[in-house]
């Protein structure tokens, strides 16, 4: 039986387990399946098991394969490297907090009080979206090295989510462009979500977060 994922619905294989993350209800699934009972390729699911298919159905998590499934940004790569780390071997690298900072900072904390109101879905939807290239990693360093200096002064809220959506304004209105991941770990399951730029994780360790893996990227 050939499938599609939903739009609003993500998934990824780790061994034989399925886990899938439907945004709009923010709900993890995650179906320990016999080997070989389901192949995800990108957003298409194939299954040989139709009462399997049924139910994915039945669930709102797939529908009948129709090849016009949404165009959604590509799952990065496994990073290698921390902006924290990069960031301490460069300690002669120039910061300086400019007034494009501060306006970048009261974006961070307008993205924070609004990400409390929002479902799981709409703040996803409201990400901005990443168009052209950004400005390049030079700039990216210096402007996370501002961040790191003023964080310890924000009520920043202890779930990731909410603190990598608030990086991500401050570094959107500043002109960079990184990815927002989310990820998965099974037995025990496990989500987490991280920004990262290429091979470079922003907000975490590259170790840690290589642990997981990735189900959306926005």
């Amino acid at each position: 039986m050939q499938l599609e994922l939903p739009p609003a619905v993500h998934a990824v294989m780790i061994d034989d387990d399925l886990v899938l993350l439907d945004a709009d209800a923010d709900i993890y699934f995650c179906l320990p399946l016999p080997n070989g009972l389901a192949r995800l390729e990108g957003r298409g699911l194939h299954t040989a098991d139709a009462m399997l298919g049924a139910e994915l159905i039945g669930a709102g998590l797939a529908r009948p394969a129709s090849g016009q499934g949404p165009d959604l940004p590509a799952l990065p790569a496994t990073p290698t490297r921390t902006a924290r780390a990069v960031l301490e071997d460069h300690p002669d690298l120039h910061v300086r907090f400019r007034p494009i900072h501060l306006v970048a900072l009261i974006a961070a904390v307008r993205a924070a009080l609004a990400s409390r109101r929002e479902t799981f879905g709409d703040l996803i939807a409201s990400t901005p979206r990443r168009v052209g290239q950004g400005r390049g990693q030079a700039a990216l360093l210096a402007d996370l090295a501002v961040w790191r200096r003023i964080t310890p002064w924000l009520p920043l809220d202890g779930l990731c989510l909410f603190r990598s959506r608030m990086l991500l304004a401050f570094l959107h209105a500043l002109g960079h462009r990184p990815g927002w991941v989310f990820g998965v770990r099974t037995w025990p399951f496990r989500a987490h979500c991280w920004l990262q730029a290429g091979d470079m994780v922003l907000d975490d360790e590259a170790e840690r977060v290589s642990a997981f893996a990735p189900i959306l990227a926005a």
